[in-house]
């Protein structure tokens, strides 16, 4: 197996990982769970004086 053969395989492994967890990010069960996960910086500290 030669270098390019590696790296052929990496950069496949990696562009399916990235997809599939752009597609798992993306999933209608998901998707408002994150959205909300998005919105923690915004929302005030209810702590804070």
């Amino acid at each position: 197996m030669s270098q390019s053969d590696i790296a052929l395989a990496v950069l496949v492994i990696f562009t399916a990982s990235f997809c599939g967890i752009c597609a798992w990010a993306l999933w209608p069960a998901n998707r408002e769970r994150l959205k909300s996960y998005g919105l923690i910086p915004l929302n005030e500290d209810k702590n804070h004086d």
